[in-house]
Formats: C-alpha cells, sequence, structure tokens
C-alpha cells in the first residue's frame, strides 16, 4: 500500500464540465491558501511578539505555525493539478509535500482538540483550573503533540513509502487503522468538551451568549468539523481503499485550505468592535478575541485578588 497523494492516482472524467469544475475549485483554493498564508502569518507575528504568554495565546501561537506551514505546502502541492500537462512534479517532492501537510494536519487537529478540553476545564471548574493548573502545562502538551505527531508521520512514511526504505503493506494498514481511531478520538473530544461549554455557557448561573475565548474555540471547532474533518476522511479513505465519489479529491482540498484561512477571519471577527472592524490596530483586535485570558493573564501570577477576580 503506498501514501496515495494529488497527482499520483487520482483519475477524473475528462468531460468539459469536470474540467471546469476542477479548475475552478483548485483555483480558490490557491487563492484562500494565499489569505490564509497572510492571516496567519500576521497572527504568528503578532503572538510571537508580544509580551504577555497566556496558556491560550501559546495555543494560538502553535495553531497558526501548524497552519502556516499546511496551507505553504498546499499550494504547492495543487499545482499539478491545476497543470496537468505541463508540470509534474518528482516523487521525492510529492511524498515530501504529503508529509508535511499530514503532519501539520495532525498538529492542527491535535491542538484544538488540547484547547477545547483546556477551556472547558476553566469554564466547568474555574477556581480548580486557575489555582491548581501546572505553570507550563501549556507549553509541554504543545511540544508532546509536536513530537508524537512527527513520530506518527515518520512511521507512516516509512511504512507507506520509499522515502526511508521498501514500504510494508501489513505495517502500513496497522498505521492507518490506528490514524482512524486517532481522528475519531480527537474528534470525540473536541465534541465532548465544546458540547459541555456550551451549556455551560447557555444553563449556568449567569446566562449569556459565548464571548471572547469560548466563543472562538466554538466556532474553531465548528470550523474544523465542516471544513477540516473531509480533509482527514479523505486521507483514510485513500489508504483503507473506502470509496468515495471522485469530485470528493478536490472538494476536500479546498475545504482544507478554508479551514486553516479562515481562523484569522474569526480573530478579526470576534475581537473587533461593531462599528470600528476597520480602524482598530490588529493587535489590539486579537487581544480582544483572546478575552480576559491575555488582558488579565499577567495578574494571575501576581495577584491572588486577580485570581478570586477572573474566579467571579
Amino acid at each position: 500500500m503506498e501514501w496515495r497523494e494529488a497527482g499520483q492516482h487520482a483519475v477524473f472524467p475528462k468531460s468539459q464540465a469536470d474540467v471546469g469544475f476542477n479548475l475552478t475549485i483548485l483555483s480558490l483554493t490557491e487563492l484562500l491558501s494565499l489569505g490564509g498564508l497572510l492571516g496567519n502569518g500576521v497572527v504568528l507575528w503578532l503572538l510571537s511578539c508580544n509580551v504577555y504568554r497566556t496558556p491560550f495565546s501559546i495555543y494560538l501561537l502553535d495553531v497558526a505555525c501548524a497552519d502556516l506551514i499546511f496551507l505553504g505546502c498546499h499550494m504547492v502541492a495543487v499545482i499539478p493539478d491545476l497543470l496537468p500537462d505541463h508540470l509534474n512534479f518528482p516523487g521525492f517532492v510529492q511524498t515530501t509535500l504529503t508529509t508535511l501537510r499530514f503532519f501539520c494536519y495532525i498538529v492542527d487537529l491535535s491542538l484544538l482538540a488540547a484547547i477545547s478540553t483546556e477551556q472547558c476545564l476553566d469554564t466547568l471548574f474555574p477556581a480548580w483550573y486557575l489555582c491548581r493548573r501546572p505553570r507550563h502545562l501549556t507549553t509541554c502538551v504543545c511540544a508532546l503533540t509536536w513530537a508524537l505527531c512527527l513520530l506518527l508521520d515518520l512511521l507512516l512514511s516509512g511504512a507507506c513509502t520509499q522515502f526511508f526504505g521498501e514500504p510494508s503493506s501489513h505495517l502500513c494498514r496497522t498505521l492507518w487503522l490506528v490514524m482512524a481511531v486517532l481522528l475519531a478520538a480527537l474528534c470525540c473530544a473536541m465534541c465532548v468538551s465544546s458540547l459541555l461549554l456550551l451549556l455551560r455557557v447557555e444553563h449556568g448561573p449567569q446566562r449569556h451568549q459565548p464571548r471572547g475565548f469560548p466563543a472562538l474555540v466554538l466556532l474553531t471547532v465548528l470550523l474544523f468539523l465542516f471544513c477540516g474533518l473531509p480533509f482527514g476522511i479523505y486521507w483514510l479513505s485513500q489508504n483503507l481503499h473506502w470509496h468515495i465519489p471522485h469530485y470528493f479529491y478536490h472538494f476536500s482540498f479546498f475545504m482544507a485550505s478554508m479551514h486553516s484561512a479562515a481562523k484569522p477571519a474569526i480573530y478579526f471577527c470576534l475581537g473587533s468592535t461593531r462599528g470600528r472592524r476597520l480602524r482598530e490596530p490588529f493587535r489590539l483586535v486579537l487581544q480582544q478575541a483572546l478575552g480576559e485570558e491575555a488582558e488579565l493573564g499577567p495578574r494571575r501570577e501576581t495577584s491572588h485578588r486577580g485570581l478570586v477576580d477572573m474566579t467571579v
């Protein structure tokens, strides 16, 4: 079994309608990826330059980094499909792009699951969370996520391709089954934690619409379920030989680019003040999107009164 990739195996009907549809989808994919590169680059620069380092800002920094790498590889990977008769990458380049894209996709999914779980704990058990949470938990979770995802991705590359030697079909299928279980587990963790967060906000003692970072978490999880999940289903279907419609191939690539490119737009919409959206600095907009986590972060370490205020 080979690690299947765009430009290597996809065969689509050659009717004029299909060719036009594919070119339209791929062109939109390139445009979205370019916009996402710019947006995530700005978010990455602002979060890396700001003086505050709250747990959720560190998570968003890693998510923006994963999205930036993913979109860069994504833009390059779809070029042979846009120019099928003029350009075709060597197998080594295609395998490298595949490895990097899937690696960043799994990192992004794992970080979103960690963000939603931690925000759920912060909302359900605020006093326990603020007082008992380890200081460097976010840094450790992010580092462990990158390391484990890289290891899993290298194992897939070694077992399913000739990147490191002779591939093994049995080991490759076993690893992809493990990947399917992992994808399902991460999606369930995101859905359960987001549902608990939404129920807490709607039926808590102070019922109100979710604002700040809880709203950002809920919208990001919904964005993944509708836009990011098809990309993972595509990879599983190709490597586990599930049957999917032929149009799902390019559609999943387009939705994946939308998933990574739309996050900066979500930050902007949630953090900007109504009526002043085009006049506020993006740094201020990003801080407002993070909510009290960015605004009151330094007081958590220096003031017990700050902890009480956050809990209340």
